[in-house]
């Protein structure tokens, strides 16, 4: 009898998690604590959907008991394709659904934090479908299916079946659900909350939107150095870069902290770097202006804001001048590479066919990733969440190295401008100082994926909106391949587990302020500048 309650329970919640949110929201969910009340069985979890297979079910004591579930779901049209899953089901639940999608390529199964287990999370993720074999492979791209499932299906069928299995598992019909992801992870949970806003409560959004035309735009960086190698900037100038860039403009804020609060003053002129050749000043500013839109063609990408740009030098330039091989070649180029290999096909070469001043090119490339599902970021693609009563959470490292994080502070620009003063309802953006791509940063918060996450529970279930939010350096363990998306290979930029954290930093508080507002140091002189207590939300970020 309780078999055919699960199956009727899940069928019918199953539908009501791929309706459109259109109506007015019911009372905000609650996270209410309960028990497993079904067998950590495969065989026994026949409510997840028909185009689910659950492919183990396996007990785990450690760091506290759960059920680990891993399964496919089938998709076609196009396809065939098979979109992996995880669900890790503690036997002691705080009542609340989180999945965190990976980074990258994606491709893989990540594991359950032990931070997100011991805290009684029913934790999911998913490999998006991509079958990538390698976290900036994109030659997936080629496959229909796959590329389909990796821009925006994937997440959201995964996200449908956990979402069964947990009501099933727990005898539970409704629970405050959150997605989140960095990187890779936050352009398929932006896609879950435009698209499929009924998956989640709550969506936090890390290190997106981006658009495909990144890619073109990390292109034409390679290209315009390529071409003349004396335009190469080495990681230790591009440090010394980054070093001269904090001497100028760290006062702006109203305090000297090692941090640029509002990275948009960033004014660079030629007498600042008398050490760059006009060659490499000419990278410099290509860096920074982005990749303009020309007469005929809107394709276009922002520039970096070079607040902290040491890590922009090795993942943007490559650590060693041109002629670069498959070795050498600057990550973000060699990811682009293998888009376009797989887009345009393996004797195609952006550094010498690709001509970034012909609209008619542009276009090319726009056809090609509208082809394949091309992202289409939109606010106006939030109507149906805002109508739901769904939150979105926003949030960028300022010094971002990899996504401009300009696209994060025009995204949360322009929810504005549509909805107005209504948009604080439902959306808040954030920028972190001095953090780079979805981890570290030196200065930066520690405990930014916690925080935000603890934030976004208060909005969803107690309606407290998180104009501000306090974050702190407290030493935070990063865990290999787990979902704590927290760390450099956790967003899918790389593989390796990060070597030990040095020595602890002094103690320090950050007030990380809702956009436009930025913090600004309010206190006292001689008033301690590592103490949040001595900032406020006075400033207005200048973009």
């Amino acid at each position: 009898m309780r078999q055919r309650n699960f199956l009727a329970l899940a069928s019918a919640t199953l539908l009501l998690s791929m309706a459109p949110a259109v109506a007015a929201p019911d009372a905000a969910p609650a996270a209410t604590p309960g028990e497993a009340a079904a067998a950590c069985s495969a065989a026994a979890m026949n409510w997840a959907g028909e185009d689910v297979e659950i492919r183990s079910a396996r007990p785990f004591t450690d760091p506290a008991p759960y059920c680990r579930v891993d399964g496919i779901v089938r998709t076609d049209d196009p396809g065939p394709n098979e979109v992996g899953f995880m669900i890790a089901l503690p036997q002691r639940w705080n009542g609340r659904y989180l999945m965190v999608i990976p980074g990258g390529s994606a491709g893989y199964i990540v594991n359950p934090s032990r931070e997100h287990i011991r805290a009684g999370y029913a934790v999911a993720t998913t490999d998006k479908g991509s079958h990538s074999t390698g976290a900036l492979d994109m030659s997936f791209r080629a496959d229909p299916g796959r590329s389909e499932d990796y821009a925006h299906r994937g997440a959201h069928v995964a996200a449908v079946a956990t979402q069964a299995i947990a009501r099933g598992y727990y005898a539970r019909a409704r629970m405050p659900r959150y997605i989140m992801g960095c990187s890779g992870g936050g352009v398929s949970t932006l896609m879950e909350a435009e698209r499929y806003p009924a998956d989640a409560d709550g969506f936090i959004v890390g290190g997106a939107p981006s658009s495909a035309y990144v890619q073109t735009f990390w292109a034409a960086i390679a290209q315009h150095v390529a071409r003349a190698p004396a335009r190469w900037i080495s990681p230790a100038e591009m440090t010394r870069v980054g070093q001269v860039i904090m001497e100028r403009f760290d006062g702006t804020d109203g305090a000297r902290d090692g941090l640029i609060w509002d990275p948009t003053r960033v004014r660079l002129t030629r007498d600042l770097f008398p050490f760059l050749s006009d060659a490499q000043y000419s990278t410099l500013e290509l860096l920074a202006r982005g990749l303009p839109a020309i007469e005929g063609s809107e394709v276009s990408a922002p520039g970096y804001w070079l607040a902290n740009p040491s890590l922009l030098g090795p993942i943007g330039l490559g650590t060693t001048p041109p002629p670069w091989d498959a070795a050498t070649r600057p990550p973000l180029f060699g990811s682009t590479v293998l888009s376009m290999k797989a887009l345009r096909g393996e004797d195609y070469d952006a550094l010498t066919q690709m001509d970034f001043a012909d609209p008619r090119a542009r276009e090319a490339e726009r056809a090609i990733w509208d082809r394949v599902g091309g992202y289409g970021y939109d606010p106006a693609h939030l109507d149906a969440m805002a109508r739901g009563g769904g939150k979105l959470m926003m949030w960028a490292g300022a010094s971002d190295e990899a996504i401009p994080p300009a696209y994060t502070a025009d995204y949360s620009a322009g929810v504005r401008a549509r909805y107005g003063a209504a948009s604080q309802d439902f959306f808040q953006g954030f920028l972190v100082p001095g953090m780079f791509h979805c981890r570290g940063g030196e200065g930066s918060p520690t405990d930014v994926s916690p925080a935000l996450l603890e934030a976004m529970q208060r909005w969803v279930e107690e309606g407290r909106r998180p104009a501000e939010i306090l974050m702190s350096n407290r030493p935070y363990a990063l865990e290999l391949n787990s979902t704590s998306n927290t760390a450099m290979y956790v967003s899918g930029m790389s593989t390796r587990k990060p070597a030990d954290a040095p020595e602890a930093p002094t103690p320090r508080s950050y007030r990380i302020c809702a956009l436009p507002a930025v913090a600004q140091f309010t206190g006292a002189a001689g008033s301690d500048v590592r103490d949040a207590r001595n900032w406020r939300c006075a400033g207005r970020l200048s973009r």
